[in-house]
């Protein structure tokens, strides 16, 4: 638990920082373990996220109209480190 807990937080720094550089296109981190002990729930889970930033954009309602954009990364759900690596690139 406390890895994912790193993975997350790690990601809402990525989308926060991500959104610096740009101001047309939002990107967010989607950090799950899609090898590993979850591979098999972890696709639907990042379709479901992605599927969330897709109606945010289709809406336009978020800052301005700005596009979300995921970008995938792999946790491996058992490496904190090689979550926050995967986090900080």
């Amino acid at each position: 638990m406390k890895k994912l807990m790193t993975a997350t937080a790690a990601a809402a720094l990525l989308a926060g920082s991500a959104f610096a550089g740009s101001h047309n296109e939002v990107k967010i981190g989607v950090i799950l373990g899609f090898t590993g002990p979850l591979e098999t729930i972890t696709p639907a889970m990042g379709a479901g996220a992605e599927l969330a930033m897709k109606e945010v954009t289709d809406s336009g309602k978020l800052l301005g109209g700005a596009t979300v954009t995921s970008v995938r990364a792999e946790s491996t759900c058992i490496d904190a480190a090689a979550a926050t690596a995967a986090a900080e690139r």
